[in-house]
Parts: C-alpha cells; sequence; structure tokens
C-alpha cells in the first residue's frame, strides 16, 4: 500500500477522537474564511497589513492553480475507496493551495506582530490546516509539503522585493498604477491558459471522475482554472481599490469599537451580497469565466476601496 494512503487511512482511524478538530482547521484553510477574515483586518485593524495579506494570498491562489494545472495530480479520494472522502474540491490535488496560503496569511501575521508566542501560535495553525486536509483525504502529505514550500517561497520573495516593487509603482501615476495591476492581472490568467496548453492530448481518467463522484457526489473540473480567475480578479480589484483609496483617504482616522464592528457589518452585507449574488452565473457556458473574473474584481475595489472611502465618509472609518 501507499504510505502516504497508509498515513491518511491511520489519521481517519481516529476519526471519533480528531474529528471536530481538524473539521475545525480545516474551515479556517476555507477561502470562505479568508472572506470573513481579511476584509476584518482591512477595515477594522490595521488596513495596509489587510491590503497586503489580500493582495498575497490572491497571488499564490492564482499561481497555485498554474502549478496544479500544469503537475495534473490527482486527489487521494480520486483513486481509492481505501480513504474516506471527509471534504471535496474540483480541482488538481498538487500543491496545496489551503497550506499554501495558511503559510502566507499566518506567516503575514506573525511578521507583523512580531511576537514569539504569536509567531508559535502562527506556525501551529499552519501545520494543523495542512493537517487536516489529509485527514480529509482531499490531499497527499506531499501536496501539503508542496503548498508550504511555495508559501514559504513567496512569503520570502515578498519581504525581499515588496519595498522596492512598492517604491516603484508608487512612482508611477494613478492610471499607470491601475495599468500595471491589470496587467500583473491578465498575465496571470494567460500563464493559467498555456498551462492548460501544454497539457496538449492529455485528459482526465475517466476512473478518476468515477470514483470521486461517487466518494463525494460532487463532479469533478480541474481543467476549469476558476481559482486562476479568481485570484487574478481578487489581485487587480484589491491593487485598484487600494491605489484609490490612497487617493481619496489622505489621513488615518480610528474610530471606536462600536463603529468598527457597524463598518464591518454593513461591509461583509455588501460583500457577500457582490460575491453571491454573481455566484450562479459563473457556471454559465461561454460568460462563466468573464463572470468569475468580474466578481472578483468587483469583491476586490469593495475591500480595499469602496468601503474604506464610504466608511471614511459617512461612519469614519479610518485607513
Amino acid at each position: 500500500m501507499d504510505p502516504q494512503i497508509t498515513f491518511i487511512t491511520s489519521l481517519q482511524a481516529h476519526a471519533a477522537i480528531i474529528d471536530p478538530l481538524m473539521q475545525f482547521f480545516a474551515f479556517i484553510g476555507q477561502p470562505e474564511f479568508s472572506l470573513l477574515l481579511i476584509p476584518l483586518i482591512v477595515w477594522c485593524l490595521d488596513r495596509q497589513l489587510g491590503i497586503r495579506i489580500l493582495l498575497l494570498v490572491s497571488l499564490s491562489g492564482a499561481i497555485c492553480d498554474i502549478i496544479k494545472i500544469t503537475f495534473h495530480t490527482p486527489r487521494p479520494y480520486w483513486v481509492t475507496t481505501e480513504v474516506k472522502a471527509l471534504g471535496n474540491y474540483p480541482s488538481f490535488g498538487f500543491p496545496s493551495g489551503h497550506a499554501q496560503n495558511a503559510v502566507l496569511l499566518f506567516g503575514l501575521i506573525a511578521t507583523w506582530m512580531k511576537k514569539a508566542w504569536i509567531s508559535v501560535v502562527c506556525v501551529i495553525f499552519i501545520l494543523l490546516i495542512g493537517l487536516s486536509r489529509v485527514y480529509q483525504a482531499v490531499h497527499y502529505p506531499l501536496d501539503i509539503a508542496g503548498g508550504f514550500a511555495v508559501g514559504l517561497l513567496l512569503l520570502l520573495l515578498y519581504i525581499k522585493f515588496e519595498k522596492p516593487v512598492g517604491k516603484f509603482v508608487k512612482n508611477q501615476s494613478i492610471p499607470m498604477q491601475i495599468t500595471l495591476s491589470c496587467m500583473g492581472s491578465l498575465i496571470l490568467i494567460l500563464l493559467s491558459f498555456v498551462a492548460l496548453l501544454s497539457l496538449g492530448s492529455w485528459q482526465i481518467p475517466l476512473s478518476w471522475s468515477t470514483l470521486a463522484f461517487q466518494q463525494s457526489s460532487i463532479p469533478i473540473a480541474p481543467l476549469i482554472p476558476h481559482d486562476t480567475l479568481t485570484g487574478a480578479g481578487l489581485f487587480f480589484g484589491s491593487a485598484a481599490g487600494a491605489i484609490l483609496a490612497s487617493r481619496y483617504i489622505p489621513t488615518i482616522q480610528k474610530p471606536s469599537i462600536s463603529v468598527r464592528i457597524l463598518n464591518y457589518v454593513i461591509g461583509m452585507i455588501i460583500l457577500l451580497g457582490i460575491w453571491y449574488s454573481l455566484k450562479g452565473y459563473t457556471q454559465i457556458e461561454g460568460i462563466g469565466y468573464g463572470v468569475e473574473y468580474l466578481r472578483s474584481i468587483l469583491a476586490g475595489i469593495w475591500i480595499t476601496g469602496g468601503a474604506p472611502i464610504i466608511f471614511q465618509k459617512y461612519v469614519h472609518c479610518f485607513r
């Protein structure tokens, strides 16, 4: 038996004990959790930190999807009934996007807080998020290791190049800054289609699709680059929103806790309205790709630009 499958079955054998913990950390690794957490940071805690996290996580999501298509490896529950599908995801397995984004999200939080105990907690969260994905049989341990490696590489590159790249961008006019953001977004999309073309005549084995559906009752669609479109759209939208906000929010204000809570509630109602009102259209053949990209752009603009500007003018939210 594959030692990776053996490891997964050994984890699942202790489901009665560890399942609540694993499901909790699996949720923390989900995009839905980031959709709740990152706006909280942007609107109520530290706007610049939140923008950095959103830009980097968006970029990471698109890069991960491109790598997944390039390697096109299955998830454990696609290939064997020896494991139980306790979760599901339609994309390929390597590397783990949840593990990759966990390194970036909690890595940035740790570098921002600069406290040893917080860094330890962040590392524990990263490791348990990765372990939870193995427990759910949606990833092999090597997928998790790959996600950690790619996430760490992106984090180190960010730390090294943030200042020179940021300085270069700030020296450009606002229209040029937005143009550069758009170009970066489109390059990500182009790379995803290059990855798809590199597959040539390769097709998804019927056994993968069949077994995955039997295990989870949800069909797989790993050759549809939804994650690239989402990541690229969020990257462009959040960058554009941040650029516009930097122009229209000249000063930093720190409102009361009650005002911050109000800002967050109002902001999330509108954000969820943007996100889920368009979700059904993302599956329509022909226009689905465009809608996926558009709703991600709109969500990004709202998080980093629209909401902060409105809060500043009407309910006095700080930058």
